[in-house]
């Protein structure tokens, strides 16, 4: 399955919003906050974008 490399929030917004993402998976490279997190399932069933995985270089074990 492909998946596309977002580095920024914007990218993740601008390419779900004009609806590339769609049937994708997402791996985001920034770090993200749990209810920026929470906004961004939103997306993903509204943009039908198939999963959206998170860098753990933010999230350390």
């Amino acid at each position: 399955m492909r998946t596309v490399i977002c580095n920024s929030i914007q990218s993740f917004w601008d390419m779900a919003e004009n609806h590339f993402l769609e049937g994708l998976n997402v791996h985001c490279v920034f770090p993200v906050s749990e209810k920026v997190k929470s906004l961004m399932a939103i997306y993903q069933q509204q943009y039908r974008i198939k999963q959206i995985t998170y860098s753990e270089v933010f999230n350390p074990a």
